[in-house]
């Protein structure tokens, strides 16, 4: 590991935490409505995109790049495309776990934890939520996501279970922050109002993003050091 990839890895984190402060802390916000100062939502991924380049494996790259599109399709109102984005952004993240799932019989207790963890939220989502959506387009696209949001939990539970290496489980936990995030922001849509639903939706939002790139740059690291073949 080289001292320039270390020091790199720093000042992403840096730069992601310092840019998701400026959304809870909006230092110099202009009078009235400004799109470009309301585009700073999307500056911590937009971070991890260009500082994942050639550090992280692609389709990590690519699933940060394309929450940032989501997050730019959120600001400028799409929910449509907000969706859309997230949903490509899980697809990438869903193949590039389900890489490292080398067999599903090495601990089947915890392979049943995970699944039924996954499911609760799906049983959860299709009772409770998805019936509150009229309009019939966004209702399928949000049981599609909902299936592509728990298939990232459970590849990356399964993973981290099958893996011993420890770090992988940050991964882990980052896609069940992310789980979160998105079920407090579908309830407080199309359920009921959240008290404080922005701050509770970033939060979890900002911290699933960290707790990926954290995992999975642990992770890649780890293998470089054993001289582990790794697909970038």
């Amino acid at each position: 590991m080289s001292t320039k990839k270390v020091s790199r890895e720093w000042i992403v984190i840096v730069a992601f935490v310092v840019t998701a402060l400026w959304f809870f802390f909006p230092i110099g916000e202009p009078e009235g409505k400004c799109l470009v100062f309301a585009l700073r939502l999307a500056l911590p991924a937009t971070i991890l995109t260009i500082g994942c380049i050639g550090l992280l494996p692609k389709l990590m790259t690519i699933g940060f790049l394309f929450c940032a599109i989501g997050d730019v399709m959120g600001v400028i109102g799409s929910f449509e495309g907000q969706v859309g984005g997230f949903a490509v952004a899980h697809i990438c993240f869903i193949c590039h776990f389900a890489k490292g799932i080398r067999s599903l019989k090495s601990n089947p207790a915890r392979f049943t934890v995970a699944t039924l963890l996954c499911l609760a939220a799906l049983i959860l989502a299709v009772q409770k939520v998805i019936p509150m959506i009229q309009d019939l387009p966004i209702r399928i696209g949000c049981s599609v996501y909902s299936l592509l949001l728990t298939g990232t939990v459970w590849t990356s539970i399964v993973r981290s279970q099958l893996d011993e290496r420890k770090v992988i489980n940050v991964a882990a936990i980052g896609a069940v922050c992310f789980l979160t995030s998105d079920f407090i922001l579908a309830w407080n849509k199309f359920v009921e109002h959240i008290p404080h639903a922005s701050l509770c939706i970033m939060t979890t939002y900002y911290a699933a993003l960290l707790l990926l790139f954290v995992g999975i740059y642990g992770e890649s690291k780890r293998n470089r050091a054993s001289r582990i073949p790794y697909q970038y």
